[in-house]
């Protein structure tokens, strides 16, 4: 191996450590190469060497095939290298598989074609629709795009944009240099006193390179806020991160960022389509995108010159990846601020509970929004007793309900009825024996969707149809439908209140971001009198003329065990409740519960946030949970129950933790059951500062694992199924 130099190369396989190989020159870190695995040809990055392996034979070391991307050699930025160690490092994931994160293969397979541009046409002779003026507005600050870029930046569809050269709107230029990019700023904001003041501190924390809470309530004008301080940023040449819970909102938002951007705005979601992803990598990489809108998985994007991570809807639980590699891009983004030196900025009406206890604690900055954009006021929020409650004939609806809504409709504006449980009936029995209808795979019971004819399991996608047998009796035609799902919601709305349009938004009806869209369009346009959804209702949008929110069995979430089930359920209300009066003035809630007295609805009722969360703090406090410990979940798995129940003792009296954390478990998953394979659950807790990941580890290494168990890590879990 004359003059040939060793290299580590990682791969973005499911391993946590770098393969070596040889390279007849040295190549940077970060550096991306084409390497044989196993028979086949993958792509993988030039890796720091921790340690130099010296006893295998060098003759034997495979060669690196090409270190050239099309005719370039491509790195990645070794920020980022360290910030993909750390998530490791922090998650117990394998390094190979945080990586995948980062890129895919198909991005650097795509065959180089030769780069068309094109320039707008200053006098075209078909007429320019609205939607097309959007590819206009980015011919301000720029003499010529490719096409994938004016895909990827106008965020339209390659037909639109084909049909705009066929007309002649855009025409081919063979070659051009480009000037300068600037980015063309919409300022003409009018703040308010409060929103002035606020803006100040926040622009305060960008110098000090500071977290920062913009702890508004709901319609208060957060989003300008962080827009503003976005605008800041991006003139002075860097680039911006504005990470949303879910692609949901990602077209809603963009239509607001394009309104005050006009151009340099990607979006990144699993949404888009692998030559827009492929484009806009390229692009974040080569610093022509500067405003990147994205979902959890742009954190990992390759950025150049990132000066700001905007995280809006900092409490949602979408921030958190539950399957595969497992972790929490909000608490990555305060990470991966930090370690470039930058401001990250939190934004939530219902901040989650380590934030509070962050800003408590002096470690993040907090700026207060206490009034709505419009001047509008809060709207009014009240107990609809259910043990008290007249109802309608033959219904279980409150007749207070039901008359709220016609009052609501006459007066031209908008209802929500919120019930957080999707499909028809969350259980069905035999009426004949008694026994439920279950999901085969799992331990769940199967959900009725009687749009689809089918039944559902939520947990893993199991459908079967709706016309079945009992599997105890063999009874049909005995299947008894019980508890309320929001399809009999919307069922029963239509008996009491035919004359309304309705409309229900929920997962199972708005499958695209495209019918999202037309959803929101036809709710804002005020052609729909009632909307009945599920929490992606809750979710930032904005309806001027929703005023009446009536929200149906609150009570699900209060007496749960879960330890955030209060913090959830606190939020998810405030959030929907939110959503009325945003605009015109006199919006009320009503809250349909069985427990009116109870302390969580009372703070809701009275608007006392603040002493909720000193509250949950100090329960959290007393009975050690975060965020005053530290927690880990590790979920053992297999098909044969008798082997799981084995190994998972086994695991638990290996148990060589130091006095400080303690081992619970192992007991049975409250889902016992899931795709087939049958679940254990282990809770290690430690102080708040302990490295609780090096125990957890040595305690895992400690057993061989055998190849029928799998173990799932769950660092600062969020849910307890």
């Amino acid at each position: 191996m004359k003059n040939r130099h060793l290299l580590s190369v990682l791969l973005p396989i499911n391993i946590d450590y770098p393969f070596t190989y040889s390279s007849s020159e040295i190549l940077e870190i970060g550096t991306i190469v084409k390497v044989s695995f196993r028979n086949r040809e993958v792509y993988g990055v030039v890796w720091p060497q921790k340690s130099h392996v010296t006893n295998f034979d060098q003759e034997k070391i495979k060669p690196i095939i090409t270190k050239k991307i099309g005719d370039d050699c491509i790195s990645l930025p070794a920020d980022l290298l360290d910030f993909l160690d750390w998530v490791s490092t922090y998650y117990m994931m394998p390094l190979g598989l945080v990586l995948k994160a980062s890129f895919k293969k198909q991005f650097f397979e795509k065959q180089t074609k030769k780069k068309i541009f094109y320039t707008l046409n200053p006098t075209p002779k078909s007429k320019i629709t609205q939607k097309q003026e959007i590819v206009l507005e980015l011919f301000q600050s720029h003499k010529a795009l490719e096409r994938s870029r004016i895909i990827s930046m106008s965020g339209l569809s390659s037909g639109t944009i084909r049909r705009m050269i066929n007309n002649g709107i855009l025409n081919e230029a063979e070659s051009f240099i480009e000037s300068e990019q600037k980015i063309f700023l919409e300022t003409n904001i009018d703040f308010t006193s409060e929103q002035n003041y606020a803006m100040e501190e926040v622009i305060a924390s960008l110098k000090k390179q500071k977290v920062t809470l913009i702890d508004g309530i709901t319609g208060s004008g957060k989003t300008e806020l962080y827009l503003e301080a976005a605008t800041r940023v991006l003139s002075q040449g860097k680039q911006v991160l504005i990470m949303l819970p879910e692609i949901t909102l990602t077209q809603e938002f963009i239509k607001i960022f394009r309104s005050r951007f006009k151009n340099q705005i990607g979006e990144w979601h699993s949404g888009l389509s692998e030559g827009n992803r492929r484009q806009l990598w390229f692009d974040i990489l080569n610093k022509k995108i500067r405003l990147i809108v994205g979902a959890r998985s742009s954190l990992f994007l390759p950025f150049i010159d990132l000066g700001l991570i905007v995280v809006d809807e900092e409490h949602d639980q979408s921030y958190k990846q539950e399957e595969g590699m497992v972790y929490n891009a909000r608490d990555m983004a305060i990470l991966r601020a930090k370690q470039l030196k930058i401001s990250c900025i939190l934004s939530s009406a219902t901040p989650s509970v380590e934030t509070f206890e962050n800003i408590e604690s002096k470690k993040f900055n907090r700026t207060v929004l206490n009034k709505r954009f419009y001047g509008t006021k809060l709207p009014t929020i009240s107990c609809i007793d259910m043990r008290k409650a007249e109802k309608e004939t033959n219904s279980f609806l409150p007749i207070e309900l039901i008359e709220d809504i016609k009052e609501t409709k006459n007066k031209n504006e908008q209802s929500l009825l919120f019930l957080n449980r999707r499909g028809y009936s969350p259980l069905s029995i035999c009426g004949n024996c008694g026994v439920r209808v279950d999901c085969p795979d799992c331990d769940a019971w199967l959900v009725l969707h009687k749009n689809m004819l089918r039944y559902k399991c939520h947990y893993c996608g199991h459908t079967q149809q709706s016309d079945i047998k009992c599997k105890n009796c063999h009874s049909s035609n005995k299947i008894i439908q019980t508890g309320l799902g929001i399809e009999k919601l919307d069922e029963e709305l239509n008996r009491l209140v035919p004359n309304m349009s309705r409309i229900i938004f929920s997962s199972d009806y708005l499958q695209s971001p495209s019918s999202v869209t037309k959803a929101l369009r036809l709710i804002k346009e005020n052609r729909i009198d009632l909307i009945i959804g599920t929490q992606l209702i809750s979710k930032g949008h904005n309806f001027p003329d929703l005023t009446y929110v009536g929200i149906l069995d609150a009570d699900f979430g209060l007496e749960v065990t879960d330890i955030r089930a209060s913090e959830r359920t606190f939020q998810i209300l405030n959030q929907v409740s939110g959503r009325a009066g945003r605009v015109k003035q006199d919006s009320k809630v009503k809250i349909m519960t069985h427990m009116p007295d109870h302390p969580l609805l009372q703070s809701l009722t009275k608007n006392q946030k603040q002493e909720f969360y000193k509250t949950e703090l100090m329960i959290r406090d007393s009975s050690r949970m975060p965020p005053f410990a530290r927690l880990v979940a590790v979920i053992t798995s297999s098909k044969n129950r008798k082997l799981l129940i084995e190994f998972s003792q086994k695991l638990a009296a290996a148990d060589n933790f130091p006095k400080d954390i303690e081992l619970l478990g192992p007991i049975e998953a409250p889902i016992s059951r899931l795709r087939k394979y049958y679940r254990q659950r282990f809770l290690i807790r430690g102080s708040k500062n302990c490295n609780i990941q090096f125990y957890v580890r040595r305690w895992l290494d400690s057993l061989k694992l055998p190849p029928q168990i799998r173990i799932i890590i769950d660092v600062d879990p969020q849910n307890f199924l």
